[in-house]
């Protein structure tokens, strides 16, 4: 199946919160700039080109969308005269650019974008070169960080949906966006005809530049939320592991004033292969930091994981949780409450 087009990016996230006050002072704690506030609407950068990463309106929690970035205009305009997405319109927040919108099988909201254009104060922040064994990279180059320093946000990387039909989610994408699956976590043998689909993790197709092993992700909201569709998680790209750390320690100091919780963290992923430390926001919306993912092409076959017998995935691969880290409690993990 050819789909309309194929995505290259994932720019922001947009989430509805209670008060934006508080939401504010988590994100930055978390490690995010303020670019606009009013009284109903907050935009938080990083230290990346785009504009924002992450946008809050003024309401009841929930998930509202992920925004996805076209190649071109047109091919914002063939998605457009498609029947499930929105006529086109111009964007009035900073970038300016276009949109179109829909929701998907899950009632999710998907905007995709074009033109957004980088910000002019941007200024790339390299990270530290790494000595890593015998491959020296840093020579007569005193690594400090001050201690307290708020950790360094590149841009939005991925999220994560508790969804109702895995499967029809992955072929709506599919379909309109080019997504392909990386791994699928089975309920026993991907052979078996009625072994349950329990998740996937899906990535951009670029051809053969390649991409993060997932953009978005998918858990059963069966077993995630009592069957309520919505936001698992919201993932952002960290400059390197010294910030994921240094987010941690930041975070661990100012959760009992401000009601910010531990999810699940420091560790290593085994699908994507990430430096992960998940937390929960006053409202427990999960935002994680990642750093050192897997980045694939589409060369690269999907993997499958029988999640009974803990067999497949990726050449080597021993699924699980992590590879190293603290235990996780999957029966919390990700917001309950599904929206």
């Amino acid at each position: 199946m050819e789909p309309i087009i194929k995505a290259k990016d994932v720019q922001y996230c947009t989430l509805q919160c209670p008060d934006l006050d508080v939401q504010e002072q988590f994100l930055i704690h978390f490690g995010m700039n303020t670019v606009e506030k009013t009284e109903d609407l907050l935009l938080m950068r990083g230290e990346g080109p785009q504009p924002f990463i992450e946008k809050c309106v003024k309401g009841d929690k929930k998930f509202v969308s992920a925004t996805f970035v076209a190649a071109s205009k047109e091919d914002l305009e063939k998605l457009s005269n498609s029947d499930d997405f929105s006529d086109i319109e111009e964007l009035s927040t900073p970038g300016g650019g276009y949109v179109t919108k829909a929701m998907d099988p899950d009632g999710i909201g998907v905007e995709v974008v074009f033109g957004i254009e980088e910000r002019s104060d941007f200024s790339e922040v390299s990270p530290y070169p790494t000595n890593e064994g015998t491959n020296i990279n840093r020579v007569n180059q005193i690594k400090r960080y001050p201690k307290g320093s708020y950790p360094k946000i590149i841009r939005f990387a991925h999220y994560g949906i508790n969804s109702n039909n895995i499967s029809l989610a992955l072929e709506w994408y599919q379909r309109h966006l080019g997504i392909i699956p990386s791994d699928k976590l089975w309920f026993g043998d991907s052979e078996d005809s009625n072994a349950p689909l329990m998740g996937c993790f899906a990535r951009l197709d670029r051809g053969s530049t390649p991409a993060d092993h997932h953009s978005i992700f998918w858990l059963d909201a069966k077993n995630q939320s009592e069957g309520v569709p919505g936001l698992n998680h919201v993932s952002f790209e960290m400059l390197n592991i010294d910030d994921v750390f240094m987010g941690h320690e930041i975070l661990q100091q100012k959760k009992e004033e401000f009601d910010y919780e531990l999810e699940w963290g420091v560790g290593r992923h085994y699908q994507g292969s990430q430096i992960f430390d998940y937390w929960r926001s006053p409202f427990k919306q999960t935002h994680e930091h990642q750093t050192d993912g897997d980045m694939l092409d589409n060369s690269v076959p999907c993997g499958h994981i029988n999640m009974i017998e803990n067999t497949g995935g990726m050449p080597g691969d021993a699924p699980g949780p992590s590879q190293w880290g603290p235990p996780i409690n999957l029966e919390t993990f990700g917001d309950k409450r599904g929206v």
